[in-house]
């Protein structure tokens, strides 16, 4: 009974940590242009915000990975919490632009290891049967900051607050989580030898030609995600002249003084759909099959996106929004699809495409740089051309996705 309890808690503050790193992450798109007028620089540079926060993906996934194959989950889960909570007070505590870029990387490198180190972690919490459950159901609850944070930005600031108070607000979220992981106790986590990082391996698999098609699909995909969802009130804006004070609804009214910003709402929108887009596609799939869905999911991406660049200013917000929804189930198809075509040192392969997550970092950039040098319809071309490769790998991919696929 007691072992039930300490496991139940462990899994509420696992919960909250993945509500956090889903406000943290989602945040960015929200906050580019403030940063912008607030330091008076490119977009180009504001373009370093989702650059610095997913380089750390890339950086820093194996590393942990081998980290907490040595040290374990406890140690690994306190020291992104730790990195999480300092950056988001220095954030807010700090003047200079390049702190702040700074900051955004140091919480992309806490909101890593907590990726990292929380999927295997929350198998030993439960029963292992229980394991898949439990892991959707966070991830999906989780879902919830990435749906929440973007319009927490512009609610902050309709009740007399500068745009940056949400990361003060972030810090002391996160100092609660800390302080709840410290005092927790933690069961053993036993690593199957198959899920650990085979250091010596990697170069072998990174030539192999399913994990570099795969490996790009990760690294394509996230840029593509990022690259939408972090400049949609920026294409709004220039494109549409929508500004951050416009709103659905009348000046006064509740609904207004809960999302004073239709763009910064769209944003939200674009996760929440996400986050149902999976939990709706997940109990389909054994119907449906995967592949299917990865298919005219994929393709139903880059026509909605091309619907939101050439449409006006109502049908952009919509398709914006419907893009999110199509994007449910590119990540876990494409990761699924790689691990599925090997028959173990899947540690060593997700070590391999959590690195190619780095990719909005890259296409998020190239987004930003674009829109500064030409314009935002150019811009989000980009990201066409990005999805469009997921489409490709949808159809012709050679990656083990159904399991009545030989």
């Amino acid at each position: 009974m007691t072992n039930s309890k300490k496991h139940t808690y462990l899994l509420i503050v696992t919960i909250l940590m993945y509500i956090s790193f889903g406000l943290l992450t989602s945040v960015i798109g929200v906050i580019i242009d403030k940063f912008q007028v607030e330091y008076d620089v490119s977009l180009a540079i504001a373009a370093l915000l989702p650059f610095a926060f997913f380089l750390a993906y890339g950086l820093t996934s194996i590393p942990f990975g081998l980290a907490m194959d040595k040290y374990g989950a406890k140690s690994i889960l306190l020291l992104g919490m730790v990195l999480m909570t300092l950056g988001s007070f220095l954030f807010y505590l700090s003047n200079n632009y390049l702190v702040v870029i700074f900051m955004i990387f140091i919480v992309g490198v806490g909101v890593t290891a907590i990726q990292i180190a929380g999927n295997p972690f929350i198998r030993e919490l439960d029963s292992p049967t229980k394991y898949t459950m439990n892991l959707t159901i966070i991830i999906g609850i989780g879902s919830l900051g990435y749906a929440f944070s973007p319009v927490l930005v512009p609610l902050v600031q309709a009740n007399g607050y500068t745009w940056n108070t949400v990361y003060l607000l972030f810090g002391i979220v996160n100092l609660v989580i800390l302080l709840m992981l410290f005092l927790a106790k933690f069961p053993e986590v036993t690593i199957k030898e198959e899920e650990k990082i085979q250091f010596s391996k990697i170069t072998s698999f990174i030539k192999n030609p399913i994990i570099i098609a795969y490996g790009l699909g990760i690294f394509f995909y996230v840029g593509a995600e990022v690259g939408v969802s972090s400049y949609i009130i920026t294409f709004m804006s220039k494109v549409h002249g929508v500004s951050n004070s416009d709103s659905f609804w009348n000046e006064g009214s509740l609904l207004y003084s809960a999302f004073p910003s239709k763009a910064a709402l769209v944003v939200g929108l674009f996760w929440l759909l996400q986050a149902l887009g999976r939990l709706i596609l997940s109990p389909l799939m054994k119907y449906i099959g995967e592949r299917k869905i990865f298919i005219s999911h994929s393709l139903g991406t880059v026509l909605a996106l091309v619907v939101a660049i050439l449409g006006d200013m109502t049908t952009s917000l919509i398709a914006f929004a419907i893009v999110g929804y199509f994007t449910a189930a590119s990540f876990t198809a494409i990761f699924s699809a790689a691990i599925n075509s090997f028959k173990d040192n899947h540690g060593t392969i997700s070590g391999i495409l959590g690195t190619a997550i780095v990719g909005g970092a890259f296409v998020g950039w190239l987004v930003g740089a674009t829109g500064e040098l030409l314009n935002m319809k150019w811009a989000m071309v980009i990201n066409i051309l990005a999805f469009g490769y997921v489409f490709y790998l949808s159809v012709w991919g050679k990656g083990k996705l159904d399991l009545k696929e030989n």
